[in-house]
């Protein structure tokens, strides 16, 4: 048989079985079809009619609070997340829980943190971070991504950027400012203490931005991996069940050999567990697993957040400096623990091209991913931060962070004296 004549069977074949199924398998295919088209429509309809709101929060000069402070923010954070019915999802096209991006910007010298969200949420962010720090200053601006040109990369401009990513899998968390403690004072170091002194350096013209878009995960939804991991490391992971025919094979082989011996006359003796005096598990761990363990098991207890991790260094060519990446990403290095996890550059996404095609191709991954960072999107890598985990890279610095970097509340707010007299 030659080519010529398998493919005129290949494809008469095709066409039999066309004509035999289409009445069923078309509208099954055109139904799925349709759902997936009609989904990409009404959430991009119900994206369009969404408003933002950026607030710049200003943090107290004078604060004495450590991230566990900022980690209250985001436990109760979790509070919009809202489950869509039938409704929400098919008509009105809310296919996806409510984003909100928690950012970073480091412009003429200084560091501005900055919360991106739908503005019908406004009220609420304000209201938990004025819980819990009474006398920042919250404010509504503009968008500071507007003050770069939208065609970035150009002739006077110029950007490097990259998504973050975790080593390993998201139930081993990150370091956090628990172990930020300095061993003669017992005092903690601020983790974002070295970040600050890096954007204290930029000269005009220059801007490092970071990026952590987040949104509510159901507990269900990762608790399960973090208890199985747990599980395993302590040992009390649970055997999988043997497959149903395996058990009634072996069941019939126990009757069967039960059999011979009494038909033998040879006394059954069944198989006992050798009983084994069991240890305590700390004296099985070594002190590097009990730590693990014990940092495994406490994520658990925390509320959990899909993440998208974005960092951009953007700047006029004169003066566009690529050392300040090594200042940010050794920054971000003393999130990484070796036994724990660790955050890592998602080399898909770095703005860098090699071999053919250099500079249309580094100009392609350039706009990408600021148009990503503009629009706050989870295209690309995204994974589970918990709320201590989130307090640790996002916080309000406090007083011992002596970087002029921070841009802090000027005066200590009061209320009027109550004997003022008035006229």
């Amino acid at each position: 048989m030659d080519f010529t004549t398998f493919l005129k069977q290949y494809f008469e074949t095709i066409g039999q079985v066309f004509a035999i199924s289409w009445w069923w398998a078309g509208p099954i295919v055109l139904f799925w079809l349709f759902k997936m088209l009609w989904r990409k429509y009404s959430l991009g309809r119900h994206l369009a009619t969404l408003k933002y709101t950026v607030l710049e929060i200003k943090p107290p000069r004078n604060i004495e609070r450590s991230p566990r402070t900022m980690e209250q923010v985001f436990a109760a954070l979790h509070g919009v997340w809202s489950t869509p019915n039938l409704i929400d999802k098919y008509i009105k096209g809310r296919w996806i829980q409510a984003a909100i991006s928690f950012e970073i910007q480091g412009v003429d010298g200084e560091m501005h943190f900055l919360v991106r969200c739908e503005t019908k949420f406004r009220n609420f962010i304000e209201s938990l971070i004025y819980s819990q720090y009474p006398e920042a200053e919250i404010q509504e601006v503009e968008d500071y991504t507007l003050s770069v040109p939208k065609n970035v990369p150009n002739p006077e401009w110029d950007l490097w950027g990259v998504d973050f990513k975790l080593a390993k899998d998201d139930a081993y968390p990150i370091r956090t400012y628990k172990y930020f403690q300095e061993d003669v004072t017992k005092g903690m170091i601020d983790p974002l203490a070295e970040l600050a002194d890096v954007i204290a350096g930029l000269p005009p013209g220059q801007q490092i931005w970071l990026q952590w878009v987040v949104t509510p995960e159901p507990d269900k939804d990762w608790q399960g991996s973090v208890k199985k991991l747990a599980a395993k490391l302590a040992g009390k992971e649970a055997k999988p069940e043997p497959f149903f025919l395996i058990k009634i094979f072996n069941e019939i082989w126990e009757i069967i050999t039960s059999a011979f011996g009494y038909i033998s006359s040879h006394e059954i003796e069944f198989a006992q567990d050798a009983k084994k005096e069991e240890q305590p598990l700390m004296f099985k761990l070594t002190p590097g697993e009990q730590q693990v363990l014990k940092a495994v098991e406490e994520s658990i207890t925390k509320k959990g957040y899909r993440t998208k991790m974005r960092f951009i260094y953007v700047g006029r060519r004169d003066g566009f400096d690529r050392s300040f990446l090594s200042g940010v990403n050794g920054a971000m290095q003393q999130f990484n623990d070796m036994m724990l996890n660790s955050l890592a550059h998602e080399n898909q996404t770095k703005t860098f091209a090699n071999y053919l095609m250099v500079e249309s191709r580094m100009k392609q991954a350039q706009r990408k991913i600021f148009t990503r960072y503009l629009d706050r999107d989870f295209d690309g890598p995204t994974f589970i931060l918990n709320s201590e985990e989130l307090a640790t890279l996002y916080h309000m610095p406090d007083m011992s962070v002596m970087s002029p970097s921070i841009a802090r509340v000027e005066a200590k707010k009061g209320g009027a004296p109550l004997n003022l007299p008035v006229e």
